[in-house]
């Protein structure tokens, strides 16, 4: 057990936690489902301590905006309290991870920043928490400021108006073909997948910032109801074209030869894309000759014929490797950021 003061047994109720949801919407369902106050729960974990902006009063009122860490004191106790192994509950919430572990083997302590250091507090697909038996609103702690769940056509993100369940996407379906093709590349070639489709993502937020206009985009962000110019709708206007341009930086990386001329044939079907979407294509040629100039040196790796050959093996060019972050939002996986 725990430490002298810590808790000994579980809750009679438990909450199962959902993947990848934030340790404050965890703690807040397990309290609730125990006929709690969240205030009346943390007494229960030992002697934690709570920060300055981590009213209990206010973090219970407001979960969207707040996540809980703990040290690994705070972790046992609240597994005990759970019911669950540590390492269960480390697996499920993304904010228990080693990562972001508070200091101190002493008391359990923990802390609920007003807004994540890290990540961004986006809202549970709805029928997603309900087939998990979770009637309650409960928050997802990601990288970016929106998620796609593919299994019930939503576009999930930290806004905090109405509708609070997603955004239906059964009138784009392009975008979550978009979102499966993501998803494919990362199964595939892993990293080196995703930092691509960073790339390409990166290139079609650029587009929408100097021409956010485009019909396509237009109708995209009327088809969920959203304004059109708002920052928020950017990412999910953009992700089918950002998509079918990773398609073609993946035949790029793989080509044996970018000479000149190699790289001209690129340039020309990427504006030929560009044009079949109504993209301007002299506004829209500066990000492309840049991801060309980072990408136009073969890494070391495909000189050797069976390390390109080896499965899920994505060499990307040397002029990738800076990042502004390799596990930040996906734009900060870029290496035109």
């Amino acid at each position: 057990m725990p430490g002298l003061y810590g808790p000994r047994q579980p809750l009679p109720l438990r909450a199962h936690p959902l993947p990848g949801e934030s340790t404050g919407s965890f703690v807040n369902r397990l309290a609730h489902a125990n006929g709690l106050g969240l205030a009346d729960f943390l007494q229960r974990v030992g002697h934690g301590v709570g920060s300055s902006s981590g009213d209990a009063a206010r973090v219970e009122k407001y979960p969207q905006y707040t996540e809980m860490y703990v040290n690994q004191a705070g972790l046992e106790y609240l597994a005990v309290l759970a019911g669950a192994p540590a390492a269960v509950l480390q697996r499920a919430l993304p904010g228990l991870a080693p990562p972001h572990r508070l200091p101190g083997d002493g008391d359990a302590v923990w802390k609920w920043p007003w807004q994540p250091p890290e990540g961004h507090l986006v809202r549970c697909c709805t029928r997603c928490a309900e087939v998990r038996g979770v009637r309650e609103p409960a928050w997802w702690l990601v990288s970016d400021s929106w998620r796609v769940c593919a299994r019930h056509q939503l576009w999930c993100d930290d806004s905090r108006t109405e509708p609070q369940g997603g955004l239906s996407l059964k009138e784009l379906p392009e975008v979550v073909a978009a979102h499966l093709e993501r998803a494919r590349l990362k199964r595939q070639f892993g990293r080196s997948g995703e930092e691509l489709f960073a790339d390409a993502f990166q290139v079609a937020a650029d587009w929408w910032r100097s021409m956010p206009m485009v019909l396509r985009w237009v109708h995209r962000a009327w088809a969920c109801g959203l304004e059109d110019r708002s920052i928020r709708v950017m990412p999910l206007v953009v992700y089918p074209e950002a998509a079918q341009l990773a398609q073609l930086m993946l035949q790029f990386e793989q080509s044996d030869v970018r000479d000149r001329d190699a790289c001209g044939r690129w340039l020309g079907k990427a504006e030929a894309l560009m044009e079949s979407w109504d993209l301007d294509v002299q506004a829209g040629r500066g990000p492309l000759l840049d991801w060309l100039h980072r990408h136009r040196a073969p890494s070391d790796a495909e000189a050797q014929p069976a390390a390109r050959t080896r499965r899920g093996r994505l060499p990307l060019a040397p002029g990738h490797s800076r990042l502004a972050s390799p596990t930040g939002t996906l734009e900060a996986r870029s290496c035109l950021s």
